[in-house]
């Protein structure tokens, strides 16, 4: 059995989280690929496991962990049976909540007690008690003060703009988000860098990879379709997709794994979730 169950958050937390998730499996020993994905922060309740990096690195989960913006495909080990509550955190919630650069921790792991102090272990023994996804998003939204307080370091504005951006297109130019921001290269790629985690070229192909495979996925298109969008040929787009997603084209409309074909699912949150989040 796997099951991953996904909630949109409340109004009041839409510009912060993607969306609120339940991942449940009662297999013993239990392996699988995530895709290059936003920030994420996870409760472990039952189980444990690691998450192995593109580069190979290898890092454990925590009770409570934060993960930071991936650059590409990961493989995520658990042994189980395991339970795990988490949530998307968009790059504004990244920023509000932890106050940390995000090019700082792109592909890593950190243990949330380091930032917020043995509270979170309190708020994830009270979840532990719970059963529906529903109970756990209310008490995560209860402590939403978190994210309130950070409002002020955000710079809402450039998220608004590069989200836009990257919406707007599979291969947005990069000159008009500088008309956009009436900023100067270098300028958007610090701000990038530190609110997204990447700079804009990378999060281009990261986005474009992500897009695309989720409309595959969907039955939405086949990877010729999007030829004339970014990608050169078949071979340029195997390798983006595998890079980012971590299968071929064929594999995601094919033979996609339970949970690949699962994270998929969160497409159906449309309209009630961040547009980006809702086309990855």
């Amino acid at each position: 059995m796997i099951k991953l169950e996904y909630l949109p958050p409340p109004a009041e937390l839409s510009a912060f989280v993607s969306a609120f998730y339940l991942f449940e499996t009662d297999e013993a020993n239990f392996e699988d690929l995530e895709r290059a994905d936003i920030a994420q922060f996870r409760v472990v309740f039952e189980g444990e496991g690691e998450i192995i990096f593109g580069d190979g690195r290898c890092e454990s989960f925590f009770p409570v962990t934060l993960m930071g913006p991936r650059t590409k495909a990961s493989r995520v080990v658990v042994r189980g049976p395991a339970r795990a509550f988490g949530g998307g955190l968009l790059p504004a919630g990244w920023a509000a909540f932890t106050g940390l650069p995000a090019d700082k921790y792109v592909n890593s792991l950190i243990d949330a007690r380091t930032i917020f102090g043995d509270v979170v272990l309190e708020t994830a023994a009270q979840m532990a008690k719970m059963t529906r996804l529903e109970d756990m998003a209310a008490l995560m939204s209860s402590r939403r003060e978190r994210f309130l307080d950070g409002l002020a370091g955000v710079p809402h504005w450039f998220v608004r703009a590069v989200d836009q951006w990257l919406e707007t297109s599979l291969s947005p130019e990069l000159k008009d988000l500088e008309e956009a921001t009436n900023l100067s290269r270098r300028q958007i790629e610090r701000l990038a860098r530190q609110i997204y985690g990447s700079p804009p070229k990378l999060l281009v192909r990261k986005y474009r990879a992500l897009r695309t495979a989720n409309l595959i996925a969907r039955g939405e298109g086949d990877w010729q379709d999007f030829i004339d969008q970014g990608f050169y040929d078949q071979s340029h787009c195997i390798r983006e997709m595998k890079e980012f997603i971590g299968i071929t084209p064929s594999a995601i409309r094919d033979h996609a794994s339970p949970l690949t074909t699962r994270t998929f699912d969160r497409a159906e949150l449309k309209g009630r979730i961040a547009t980006l989040s809702a086309q990855t």
